[in-house]
């Protein structure tokens, strides 16, 4: 009867009653198949040893009893757990006594053989009699009843071609469903064999070879891990890193398999070339016996056209040795030393002229007298074999790079005390790229590569501050953030706060009050800035940047005075940095330039930077006084308690000092800008401007000119026709003025607000998870050269509106005019208002406008009126058309 399926089941699935339970439901599931059952020695528990180790014991010990007593102890006691016939294993147990009694002192390999084959012989003789009581017909394949015949090395034999058809036909001539003990075959005269390491599933890939099916490899972990989960924290196996493989070519699983996979062993698929050379196709599935339906390992022997990198593996504690000769000097001495050692195997060997490198397996004494007997020798210590595995990867030259440039942003020679991967030997081949890092560093770098290469599609991002910047970036995530449209997936397991206590919404990460936790959890990505402030603000996006992590800041105070310093350190450490809702709330005008063909495409820019000034000015457009209007924002939630930063022009001269200094290309310092603030107009003064047909706004301005920039931030009076008058609202803009442009180039968006600065810290992200994918670093740069300077303010040349709030006095017009005059400011429009409140019924105002001229001119003429007893108080604002 032909199985149509091969099971193996190894010692984790067979440790204790619970295991064998749930190994019987996975049958059961597969009864229809008629499996053929390939079973294992019973798995160790804690506080229970190997059953190869008892065995073992029983020969070599001094009291072999205690380890044979403990043997059948612990088979016993499965017997009465399973309710099995206690004397079921009686007749092994006699038949491994009087084995044990033949065996040599000390004992031989075909000994050992002998006696360590019970293990699995109990296994199957349990299983078999476990599936009879479920109403199942079955019994024991023994490898001599299915002519499974091997080489006679004992310990390590090999199963001979010629069995597989052999073996085929006493299966298919069975009657009922056999249980094959793993690991054990006989030589060609009989005496009993051990296909050493990973014996039993080898088994069960010779019978899938024999019989032209699938295998089903059943252990305690899901298929064949992406990286060894020991190289990884207990919190990131927790998320379910690293991910099990989809499926692997033959050649895949064997490269993993030898060099430190340990779901699947090298010989195993030893097996599966034996199929091919008869023209078999073995596939083999590898799962989890108490996870069943989760994932599982496919491996077959077609190559994946995808060309991508499938796992990583590694083997530690290997020795390198570079020696170091002449140009003429003879290669042949060293090589022949090399190839003659016994004790340990090459397992990569690079030359060039001058240089030798070789890479051992493990250390002995004939390796390290190769180091003195060459006298420019160095042999490195216990270090690292990594290798990335994918068939054809070599012809992937992105998957090439993220490889290269992972190791790049690892290297620290500084911190490790050389550089972090050896420049030789490194090894490409079709499906595999190796090198040798240092020990201490390896971990990292397996970690870094796994991200690099399996992981780029996801964001780690931890939380400085969770104000409301930092909860609208959490619900603007969670309720707007599209992966299906980005290839990007967005987590934030951590957040730094200052009240752990506090509930947070939309968050469902870890709280920290420490900062270097977020530094220390390697699953971080990127460190989302969002608390404000200069200190320790500065201090933890520099401490973020030389840990190796991203940065995206929403803070115009920090990059306004820091902003050099951070980028030096991004560039430095070869890391990216955010900062677009720095800048102007959800306009990615930082992005628009950047993008630009030219450097020198920007000759000067206007903007509306402060969302909270913009909304305090439309609502005085309205009528309302500016008392009433910061009212109305605070109400809106545009203002703060303070709103200080706003309306007196600092945020917009910070935010001004950051974008002309990318523009630019040259540090700008915020404090040199000329600033002027909004809380100087007065209602009255507005609606003059509206009936005057001029819209009045917060305005930043930069204009480049041969003599350096021209740099100012406050209110100024726009003509209709201006690009920038029908921005109201908390709404920002900006216009660019490009070379060989007429009309601006005009962007607007809101720039007060959680979600909207939320939206360009979240498009922040998604950029810099773009650049991970791609392993791109860009850092903005200033003006290598002499810095621009900043023209004086005295220079700045516009046509002007002047009010004078003045004493209702006879003259006193005229006395304004002729300071004026004599400071040749010529008037092009003039008007007097007498003052209808009560408070001020003995004022009136003046307003005029004045001809194009410059700043000084406007200044000098001020100061001297301000010095007349009549004059209650002046504004100037330059008018822009």
């Amino acid at each position: 009867m032909r199985p149509r399926l091969v099971t193996k089941f190894g010692g984790t699935s067979l440790a204790d009653k619970a295991a064998w339970l749930q190994t019987l439901s996975v049958l059961e599931s597969r009864k229809d198949k008629n499996p053929l059952v390939v079973v294992s020695a019973v798995g160790s528990i804690p506080g229970r040893r190997k059953v190869t180790d008892l065995l073992l014991d029983m020969m070599d010990s001094e009291d072999p009893e205690e380890a044979r007593v403990a043997l059948e102890s612990l088979h016993r006691s499965l017997l009465s757990d399973l309710e099995l016939p206690s004397d079921l294993l009686d007749e092994l147990f006699q038949q491994l006594r009087d084995d044990i009694s033949k065996c040599g002192k000390p004992p031989t390999a075909e000994d050992r053989d002998r006696v360590v084959r019970y293990g699995e012989s109990f296994s199957a003789t349990m299983m078999s009699q476990m599936l009879n009581q479920r109403g199942w017909t079955s019994k024991v394949g023994w490898p001599v009843d299915l002519g499974m015949t091997s080489t006679d090395k004992f310990g390590d034999a090999d199963l001979l071609e010629d069995s597989l058809e052999q073996m085929a036909k006493a299966v298919i001539a069975a009657n009922c469903v056999l249980v094959v003990p793993g690991f054990i075959a006989q030589s060609e005269d009989g005496r009993p064999t051990t296909l050493g390491r990973g014996g039993s599933d080898y088994t069960a890939a010779a019978f899938g070879a024999a019989l032209k099916r699938d295998v089903e490899i059943w252990s305690d972990v899901d298929g064949v891990a992406a990286a060894n989960p020991n190289f990884f924290d207990k919190q990131q196996r927790a998320e379910g890193h690293p991910t099990t493989i989809e499926r692997l070519s033959h050649e895949e699983a064997y490269q993993m398999a030898a060099f430190g996979s340990r779901v699947l062993y090298q010989k195993c698929l030893s097996a599966a070339m034996l199929a091919a050379k008869k023209g078999r196709h073995l596939r083999m599935l590898l799962g989890n016996t108490f996870n069943p339906d989760g994932p599982r390992t496919l491996i077959e022997s077609h190559k994946d056209d995808a060309a991508r990198a499938k796992g990583i593996t590694a083997l530690e504690k290997v020795q390198l040795l570079t020696v170091y000769l002449a140009r003429d000097e003879d290669y042949r001495d060293l090589y022949q030393k090399v190839v003659s050692l016994s004790q340990s195997n090459l397992l990569m060997a690079s030359y060039s002229t001058g240089r030798a490198s070789f890479v051992f397996d493990t250390l002995t004494d004939e390796v390290e007298a190769l180091e003195r007997d060459f006298r420019e020798a160095h042999l490195s210590r216990d270090q690292v074999l990594i290798k990335v595995v994918g068939d054809g990867m070599a012809s992937d030259h992105t998957q090439l790079a993220k490889i290269h440039q992972a190791i790049a942003s690892l290297d620290n020679p500084e911190k490790y005390g050389a550089p972090l991967v050896h420049k030789s030997p490194q090894l490409l081949t079709s499906s595999t790229f190796e090198v040798i890092a240092l020990k201490r560093g390896a971990k990292a770098l397996i970690r870094r590569l796994y991200r690099d290469l399996f992981r780029s599609h996801e964001m780690q991002v931890a939380m400085v501050g969770l104000g409301t910047v930092g909860g609208g970036v959490l619900e603007y995530s969670k309720r707007l953030f599209s992966q299906g449209k980005t290839g990007v997936n967005l987590a934030f397991p951590l957040a730094l706060v200052r009240d752990k206590t506090k509930k947070r919404p939309n968050f469902d990460g870890r709280l920290v009050e420490n900062f270097q936790e977020l530094l220390k959890d390697e699953r971080v990505d990127v460190v989302a800035e969002l608390m404000g402030g200069l200190e320790p603000a500065r201090e933890f996006v520099m401490a973020a940047l030389e840990s190796g992590k991203d940065v995206v800041t929403a803070n115009k105070a920090l990059m306004a005075e820091h902003g050099r310093e951070i980028l030096d350190q991004a560039r430095k450490y070869r890391r990216n940095i955010g900062f677009e809702a720095a800048v102007c709330g959800e306009l990615p005008i930082i992005e628009v330039v950047r993008n630009l063909p030219s450097d020198a495409d920007v000759e000067g820019f206007v903007g509306i930077f402060n969302g909270t000034s913009n909304y305090i000015i439309s609502k005085m457009i309205e009528g309302r006084d500016y008392s009433e209007a910061l009212a109305a924002a605070q109400a809106a939630g545009f203002a703060e308690a303070d709103p200080t930063l706003d309306v007196n022009g600092s945020d917009a001269t910070q935010k001004l000092a950051i974008l002309s200094s990318i523009i630019f290309h040259t540090p700008v310092e915020w404090r040199s800008i000329w600033r002027r603030g909004i809380e100087s107009l007065e209602g009255s003064d507005v609606a003059e401007f509206v009936r005057d047909g001029l819209t009045v706004r917060p305005l930043a301005s930069a204009r480049w000119t041969p003599e350096g920039l021209e740099l100012w931030a406050g209110p100024a009076l726009l003509k209709d026709r201006h690009t920038m008058a029908a921005v109201e609202g908390e709404t920002a803009g900006v216009a660019l003025q490009l070379f060989g442009r007429e009309e601006p180039f005009a962007m607007t968006g809101k720039g007060a607000g959680g979600i909207p600065t939320a939206r360009s810290v979240v498009r922040d992200l998604y950029e810099l998870a773009r650049k991970a994918r791609h392993r791109v670093v860009e850092v903005p740069t200033y003006h290598q050269g002499k810095p621009l300077p900043t023209i004086p303010r005295q220079a700045y040349e516009y046509d002007w509106w002047v009010r004078f709030k003045v004493k209702d006095q006879p003259g006193v017009f005229g006395k304004v005019a002729s300071v004026l005059g004599e400071g040749k400011l010529s008037i092009s429009e003039a008007f007097q208002r007498s003052h209808q409140s009560t408070e001020e019924s003995d004022c009136a105002s003046i307003h005029l406008q004045l001809q194009k001229t410059n700043w000084g001119s406007v200044e000098t003429a001020l100061e001297q009126l301000n010095e007349l007893p009549f004059i209650v108080s002046t504004i100037a604002l330059p008018i822009l058309d």
